[in-house]
């Protein structure tokens, strides 16, 4: 395939994104398989979610969740979503700095963390009613959040102010210096996210 008609079909799944007001944030909806697909590894990570080891496979991060687990990397590996977000990446330095397609190929990478438990930093948070996550920052060059279950009603903070409603099947992606924060769940049935962070290989960008 031509390299022109195939970053005219990147693109394509774009098309209809939205770049927010007063904060860096670009959301976009996912593709009906890719989200097909991440709602089979929420089902599958529950499988380490209710093992009386899952404390073992706990992913740490800042708030407090009822539980965050990493999607094991064999899985991420032979997904398409691992290729829909660096692709989601290369379009925001596209759409934003006007960064080709041509230079940022190969350079911008799902962050990994090697030879660890949680080998890529993209992880699901299953959270109840109490749950919180205060304002924050990621590490990385992107961050992102992808919606997928009873997450309507509890927005997305960014910058403190600017509250995003996202529905399941939207994802947003961000600067991870940009702060975002999540109020506390007051209802009780359980909201499902997922939370990604991208990179760039050394001496490609400067941000």
């Amino acid at each position: 395939m031509p390299k022109d008609i195939k970053i005219d079909k990147i693109l394509s799944l774009f098309q209809k994104s939205i770049f927010l007001e007063k904060v860096p944030v670009c959301s976009v909806n996912l593709p009906t398989d890719i989200f097909r697909e991440l709602c089979l590894f929420t089902e599958q990570c529950r499988k380490i979610k209710d093992h009386n080891l899952s404390f073992l496979f706990e992913h740490y991060n800042e708030g407090k969740n009822t539980y965050q687990v990493s999607i094991p990397k064999p899985d991420i590996e032979k997904s398409f979503i691992m290729p829909y977000l660096i692709s989601l990446g290369q379009f925001y330095l596209y759409a934003k700095k006007n960064i080709s397609f041509e230079k940022s190929h190969r350079n911008v990478l799902l962050r990994e963390n090697a030879n660890h438990y949680d080998g890529y930093d993209l992880w699901i948070n299953y959270t109840q009613r109490g749950d919180e996550n205060p304002s924050h920052t990621h590490a990385g060059l992107f961050s992102g959040v992808i919606y997928i279950k009873n997450t309507e009603t509890i927005p997305t903070i960014f910058d403190n102010k600017i509250k995003w409603f996202g529905r399941p099947g939207n994802i947003v992606i961000f600067p991870a210096n940009l702060s975002h924060s999540v109020e506390k769940q007051e209802e009780d049935f359980e909201r499902i996210t997922m939370s990604f962070n991208l990179y760039v290989n050394e001496n490609f960008l400067k941000i």
